[in-house]
Formats: C-alpha cells, sequence, structure tokens
C-alpha cells in the first residue's frame, strides 16, 4: 500500500483532528473504568417515561456514546437524547499512558458527562444498565425503565482475563493493568514514579484484538525512556507474532533509542505468575522483575452480554458493516470498541474510530427519522503515539464500505505513516488529543 505524506494524507482526506465533522470525512458517503462508581439509584419505575417525538436513548458515554449523544442533537435538537452512564465522568484511555508517565495530568482527560449533557439539551442518567426488552424496546436500568425508538450501545471493553493465571481482582491492586484509565492509571503512575536503579520492568502487551493497536508499544516506549532516565531495564512480553501498529516506527525505537534497556520479546505465551516473587513464567522462558505490568486480553463492555448483543462463543458484539445496527436485535446500534472487527471491519478499536461511527450512526438516525435513506460509511482514523518523551509518531488511515465483500476496508492508498520519530510529531499529537476531546465532550 502506497504511504502518503502526512501533508498530502491529511489535505486530501481531512485527517486533522480539528475537522472531524460530521458534515466532513467522519460523517457518510452516499451509496445504494472511572473512579466516580454510579450512586444508589431511586427504586426503578415500573413504566418508562414517555416523551414526544423520536428518542434515541444511548448507553455508555464514552468516545462513541458522547459523540452520539452530541451530534444526534446538534443535527436535529428536536429528537429526544437520553444518555446513561455508570459514571458522571469518562476518563480517556487515549492519552491515558501520558499520565502514567506524568506528561499529563489526569484531570486533562477526564470529562465530565453532565457539562456535556447540560450544553446540548441532553438528559444525562448516572446509572446501571441492567437488562434490555427488544420488543417492547425498553432499556432497563438501577434508575428506572427507557423507552426508545432507537437504543445506541457503546460500552468500550472489558479484560477477558484467564483463570489459569488467577489474575483475581486482589491480584489487580498488585499488578494494575491500567487499560481502562482511571483509579488503575493513577496507580501505575505512582509505581512507575517509585521505579530506581537496577530495577527490572516486565510489561506484557495484550493478544490482538484489544483497545489502541499502537497503545502497549508506546507504553513500551515510555517504559524504556523511564528506564533510560534511572538505570532500569525493561522486558516486553508480546503474545502477537509482531508489533502490531506503526511496526517500523516502534521497531526503531527499540532497536535504536532503548537498545540497551529494552528487551522485546514476540510469540510469547504466559503460563503462570508467581505473584511474591514477581516472577512471569512463559513458553520462553521466565522473567522475574520488580515491577510487572500485564495487560490482559480484552473482549466487549460487559454490557453487550448483559443485553444479548452478542452471539454464542464470541467475544465481540455482531452488527451489520453497512450501519452498525445489530444483527441480534433490531433498532439497536453497537459502536465503538464493542464491535466485532474481524467479519465486518479492518478499523481499528480506538477513539477516533468510536468518536467516528458514532457520527456515522447520529447522522443515519436523523436521516431515517425523516423518511431519507441512511448512508453507507466512509470513516477516517487518526492516531499519534510517543516514542519519548520529546518524540511522537502518527498513522492516519481511510476506511470506506465495500458492498461486495460487505465490509468496511482501507481505501486503497489510503494509509499515512512518517518516515520517523519527531519533536513535531509529539507537538501536533498533543493538539490531536486536545481537539478529539474537544470534538467529544465539549
Amino acid at each position: 500500500m502506497k504511504k502518503l505524506s502526512r501533508r498530502n494524507f491529511v489535505k486530501t482526506t481531512a485527517l486533522s483532528a480539528a475537522s472531524l465533522s460530521i458534515l466532513g470525512l467522519y460523517g457518510c458517503k452516499k451509496s445504494a473504568e472511572n473512579a466516580e462508581t454510579a450512586k444508589p439509584a431511586d427504586a426503578a419505575s415500573t413504566t418508562a417515561p414517555k416523551k414526544t417525538g423520536n428518542t434515541v436513548v444511548i448507553a455508555g458515554g464514552g468516545y462513541g456514546g458522547a459523540t452520539a449523544a452530541k451530534y444526534l442533537k446538534l443535527l436535529n435538537p428536536s429528537i429526544n437524547v437520553i444518555l446513561i452512564d455508570r459514571n458522571n465522568n469518562h476518563v480517556s484511555c487515549a492519552m491515558s499512558n501520558e499520565v502514567i508517565f506524568g506528561l499529563r495530568d489526569i484531570s486533562e482527560i477526564t470529562m465530565p458527562l453532565t457539562k456535556l449533557a447540560e450544553k446540548y439539551g441532553i438528559e444525562f442518567k448516572q446509572a446501571e444498565v441492567t437488562g434490555l426488552d427488544g420488543e417492547k424496546k425498553i432499556l432497563k436500568t438501577s434508575a428506572g425503565d427507557f423507552a426508545y425508538d432507537k437504543l445506541i450501545v457503546s460500552p468500550g471493553i472489558s479484560m477477558d482475563y484467564d483463570p489459569a493465571l488467577n489474575f483475581t481482582e486482589e491480584r489487580q491492586k498488585e499488578i494494575p493493568h491500567a487499560w481502562i484509565a482511571g483509579p488503575q492509571t493513577l496507580q501505575l503512575k505512582d509505581m512507575v514514579s517509585k521505579i530506581k536503579a537496577g530495577d527490572t520492568i516486565i510489561f506484557r502487551t495484550p493478544l490482538a484484538l484489544y483497545r489502541c493497536p499502537p497503545g502497549p508499544y508506546e507504553r513500551a516506549c515510555l517504559f524504556g525512556n523511564e528506564a533510560l532516565k534511572k538505570g532500569a531495564k525493561v522486558v516486553v512480553l508480546d503474545p502477537n507474532p509482531q508489533i502490531m501498529s506503526k511496526k517500523p516506527l516502534f521497531e526503531a525505537a527499540f532497536n535504536n533509542l532503548y537498545k540497551d534497556v529494552l528487551t522485546y520479546h514476540s510469540g510469547v505465551e504466559v503460563t503462570g505468575i508467581d505473584y511474591d516473587k514477581k516472577i512471569v513464567k512463559t513458553n520462553k522462558g521466565d522473567f522475574q522483575g520488580t515491577l510487572i505490568n500485564f495487560v490482559p486480553n480484552q473482549k466487549a463492555g460487559e454490557l453487550v452480554f448483559t443485553l444479548g448483543l452478542v452471539e454464542p462463543g464470541k467475544k465481540w458484539a455482531s452488527v451489520d458493516a453497512k450501519s452498525f445496527e445489530s444483527t441480534l436485535i433490531k433498532d439497536v446500534y453497537v459502536i465503538g470498541d464493542a464491535i466485532d472487527s474481524a467479519p465486518v471491519t479492518e478499523m481499528p478499536k480506538s477513539g477516533t474510530i468510536a468518536n467516528a461511527t458514532a457520527k456515522v450512526v447520529a447522522e443515519n438516525l436523523v436521516r431515517i427519522f425523516a423518511g431519507k435513506e441512511p448512508k453507507v460509511p466512509l470513516v477516517g482514523n487518526t492516531c499519534y503515539s510517543l516514542v519519548s518523551e520529546k518524540e511522537g509518531i502518527w498513522i492516519a488511515t481511510l476506511y470506506e464500505y465495500d458492498a461486495a465483500k460487505n465490509k468496511i476496508v482501507t481505501r486503497n492508498g489510503a494509509n499515512g505513516i512518517p518516515k520517523a520519530a519527531s519533536v513535531e510529531n509529539k507537538i501536533n499529537g498533543h493538539s490531536w488529543g486536545n481537539n478529539i476531546l474537544f470534538d467529544t465532550f465539549m
């Protein structure tokens, strides 16, 4: 695939975060875990509240759900939009690596959903979703039942723990994965701050599919950056056969910036963990460290299992590639990380994709309510990563619906990466992060 220059790629596809717009690239083209947990709610009502006009209920207030709520009201303020999340705030997983290594404050990536709701006339409910009556179109929650015309579900991911590793909730307090931003982000930040000379950091990356393909390798680089400063070592244990995103750029960082402090192993199967002695047992030998950061494999957020949106034996929600409507329950749409990527799309699980698919669904629901034909997706993904505290890299890709394959695929030639890491990329990446937070939550 041809690699485009950053300037030409952004110019021709409008992939800069500043231009995130429902009317632009992230719309459609024509074609035939937070620290603030939910507070106890009043007793659930027995009947769903009645409203006038079309009602869209959204379960999950992350990049997908918040974007959908905001853009539905922007496109048609008369639509009743109800946003439900167990937390008042959303803490962004994107950019949380920067928090762990002291490059951002967690307040910068903590987004109040109540402010979003007030600004755009969204009804916000802090509640736990408990069930779904798909025939009657009622979502059941700890704050009552909510009738809908259309339901959008955007629960993100959950951890798919290997029972053989006994990676219990108690053990997570000792070995936080910090792959769902919030308390564990700050816990790992504290552990990183205590790294000292002679320490060995063991970092286990998740097996694909997982949230944010370049995220583990960015974290590995930042561990390397910390090790260089403090005289420590880093061992990266990757169950995947190779680096899964921005491979030549992360390889360059491993081999050049961190060649004296970081060792990368691919195809690693972890067979056991001695938590007391901090020994990770694998098919490639045992590794002992002073700090273990074990990121488990992942599956869709538990909510889609609760609502019956996952086929038996699968770990991700089944959706139609053209519309993101569930293939199991009519008038229910699943967006963001929770969708079953492999059969329906080549898009990664990322904040940008959650934001973009939310806009596709929001625009199409507005069209459906107006008696118009929906459109098929044309979706862009932009992602910046740090390779050190000073330099960054990026990738930008355009995805389109292929009717013959009934799948969203990478547009031919629309895949750009830089030649090398740079200070400019780090600066642009910081702006990109701020812009997508603004576009989604403000």
